[in-house]
């Protein structure tokens, strides 16, 4: 799994994009969540995905927000 932040969305047609820590972009729709719903998404927010070359770039699927804890 990888880790990155949610860069665009477009909630008209339920797609975004995702910024990985390594510097890549990779697109998404509503299919490839999991455990949220794309209304639940905000641009900037944290995700944990798996990721694979497609046809338009790469393709971010198994989405899921990552929960950070203030507790140590």
């Amino acid at each position: 799994m990888q880790t990155g932040t949610i860069l665009k969305l477009f909630h008209d047609r339920e797609y975004g994009k995702i910024r990985t820590n390594s510097g890549e972009e990779a697109h998404f729709n509503k299919r490839c969540l999991w455990d949220i719903q794309f209304v639940e998404l905000m641009e900037g927010q944290v995700v944990e995905f798996e990721i694979q070359p497609s046809y338009k770039g790469y393709l971010a699927f198994h989405i899921r927000p990552i929960i950070k804890s203030n507790h140590l």
